[in-house]
């Protein structure tokens, strides 16, 4: 539906070119805007019959007797997305409009294209910002959030994950929003922006998997903006996204410029000694001990008891050095971390001491 402020604007942008009168309308046949002012509000019968049938409409003096509120010009449908909602009217000999009758057309749907299309937009980022909010706070999926989700402009998958974006000065606000927009056009992702300098992106489904390539097109602005980047971890539901979204914060803060990119599995175990019972320490624990077999975490407490040292290990186990290398690989391939490695040693005791302290 046209609103009476996009259709003066028509008449207005049209007018600026044409010597002739031009008429906006409503579906229904109301005029709704004019250079003539005395015709707006009164019923345009033509427009009525071009609505209808979708084709154009040539009145000659002849004609205009038949139509109630009628004068001789051309009358065309207003399209947008295929569907017709109004009709645009020149007033004057349709056989001199003609030849400039299929560019007013054209112009008028490329304003209405513009308009409407922008509107749209302003919307889905306007809906975007409101999902995001509630997803990250935890809010119930009720069906209000159903809704909003079912009108985005694709599937909300799963998996899900958070990237945060900071970038440093006023100037580059407008210039990262487009950049972003650019980068994520036709990715299953919402974008938007939390406060001045900071962005957030909601990658979903394939996205994730092209989360890569993503943030390699945002490293590349550097070279004319500051960005920092904090990554979440991938989530599998829309209620863990307040995990991924704090994530993804704890991530930021510690970027540097030596590190743009900061992944929060760099810096998880620096969110987990703040509260022993907390959702992160939780989530910690499964991810590294819950494929664990009682045998294997005691084959772990024994290494690190064994201060990393094979032989002794072995010896403390009753078991074969051999037996002890298999069954180290294989809490390897199950966790992800290496035990005869320093750094995710520390890792897998930091999972068994907090995990004794639960």
């Amino acid at each position: 539906m046209l609103s009476i402020k996009l259709a003066e604007e028509i008449v207005h942008q049209t007018m600026t070119r044409l010597h002739h009168n031009i008429n906006v309308i409503s579906p229904e046949g109301v005029i709704l805007a004019s250079r003539d002012k005395e015709r707006i509000d009164s019923i345009h019968e033509g427009a009525i019959q071009v609505a209808k049938t979708g084709m154009p409409l040539l009145i000659d003096e002849e004609l205009s007797k038949q139509f109630q509120n009628c004068k001789p010009g051309i009358n065309m449908p207003i399209k947008y997305h295929d569907k017709i909602l109004g009709v645009i009217g020149i007033t004057g000999d349709p056989k001199d409009l003609q030849e400039i009758s299929n560019l007013v057309q054209l112009t008028t749907e490329m304003i209405v294209h513009q308009v409407l299309t922008e509107s749209e937009s302003e919307w889905q980022r306007k809906n975007g910002d409101f999902l995001f909010k509630a997803l990250i706070e935890n809010e119930p999926i009720q069906s209000e959030i159903s809704e909003r989700i079912q009108k985005l402009p694709f599937s909300m998958k799963e998996p899900f994950q958070i990237l945060l974006i900071r970038h440093a000065g006023y100037d580059a606000i407008n210039t990262l929003s487009l950049n972003l927009e650019n980068i994520l056009y036709k990715q299953p992702a919402l974008f938007g922006q939390l406060d001045l300098n900071e962005y957030y992106i909601l990658l979903c489904g394939s996205s994730v998997h092209n989360s890569e390539n993503i943030m390699n097109q945002i490293l590349k602005l550097r070279k004319k903006l500051e960005v920092y980047i904090g990554v979440s971890p991938v989530v599998h539901s829309l209620v863990e996204m307040s995990h991924a979204f704090n994530g993804a914060k704890t991530a930021l803060a510690f970027s540097t410029k030596n590190q743009h990119v900061t992944f929060f599995e760099e810096v998880e175990i620096y969110t987990l000694l703040k509260n022993k019972n907390s959702y992160e320490v939780n989530k910690f624990l499964t991810k590294v001990l819950n494929s664990l077999t009682e045998k294997m975490i005691s084959t772990l407490e024994a290494f690190f008891e064994s201060n990393l040292q094979l032989n002794i290990c072995a010896d403390k186990l009753g078991i074969h050095r051999h037996t002890l290398t298999y069954r180290l690989n294989k809490i390897y391939d199950l966790t992800g971390y290496q035990p005869q490695n320093f750094e995710d040693a520390f890792v897998l005791k930091l999972a068994l001491m907090l995990s004794k302290q639960k």
